[in-house]
């Protein structure tokens, strides 16, 4: 969680100096070539890898990396938590669980919280990158339910062909909506190399290997209290590397939304269906 809330300011820098897509197609790419040479391809399940790489690789970050570029990274770093409630909804309508009131009333408060930092970002660029990072949250949520599928596979090899079946996929995405892509590469500098090197060893091979690990060890209501800190390790962290503003309404908004989580995660969250 330490980890992946300081990737929230590292990855701030690195989509200020390089096209977003553009660098996602590269961070995939190399963690890819990095890891299938270790591992056999799977032999079965390349429908759930693919449904994965496509939520998870393509549409999650990359609407979380563009929606960066206009969005402060402590501001993100909470409107991705909405992801916890979201993930609450998929369960009842798709998983037939019946809420208690207790849920009910974490999910409300937590999207209380989400909606009040939602208004946060200045001018109308912001407040749509704003709904970007929210609706990324939302699709982050969906490929937790195919991840779920994915028990043959070791989590390095899923890490590992996931990230080479996306890394096209954002190259030709980046291809048709950015420009100047090699140019910014070539004079990002320390940054671009920087923000690569935790992005890849850091936050994908570490951070996600080891969280599919305790997906497949421990129940999802087990680690999501756990989740909880990343936000928090995300906002000080950007705070104390960017010095970015945090305001009055977007600490309260922070706190009504870890607030409505604790609340979902920490206590009985539903009854039986």
């Amino acid at each position: 969680m330490l980890v992946w809330g300081v990737n929230f300011p590292v990855a701030k820098l690195g989509v200020g100096a390089v096209p977003p897509l553009f660098l996602l197609a590269i961070r995939f790419a190399i963690v890819g070539l990095m890891v299938i040479p270790f591992f056999p391809r799977p032999r079965r399940q390349w429908g759930a890898l693919l449904l994965l790489s496509l939520l998870l690789g393509v549409v999650h970050f990359g609407l979380l990396f563009v929606g960066l570029k206009s969005v402060d990274s402590a501001l993100a770093a909470v409107l991705i938590q909405s992801q916890v409630p979201f993930s609450t909804l998929l369960g009842i309508v798709f998983l037939k669980e019946r809420p208690s009131r207790l849920t009910l009333i974490g999910m409300g408060i937590a999207l209380l919280g989400v909606a009040i930092v939602f208004g946060e970002p200045r001018g109308p660029s912001s407040a749509i990158a704003a709904g970007l990072v929210v609706l990324g949250a939302f699709v982050w949520s969906c490929s937790n339910l195919v991840s779920k599928r994915l028990t043959s596979i070791h989590p390095l090899a899923m890490t590992g062909w996931m990230a080479l079946i996306t890394a096209p996929q954002l190259a030709i995405l980046s291809f048709f909506f950015e420009t100047g892509q090699i140019d910014a590469l070539q004079h990002s500098g320390w940054i671009a190399a920087g923000t690569l090197a935790y992005m890849i060893f850091g936050a994908t091979l570490f951070a996600y290997s080891g969280w599919y690990t305790l997906m497949r060890r421990y129940p999802i209501s087990t680690l999501a209290p756990y989740a909880l800190t990343a936000p928090i390790f995300g906002v000080f962290a950007s705070i104390l590397a960017l010095g970015e503003p945090f305001t009055l309404r977007a600490g309260l908004g922070a706190a009504l939304t870890l607030g409505g989580i604790a609340v979902l995660t920490l206590m009985p969250r539903r009854r039986a269906p």
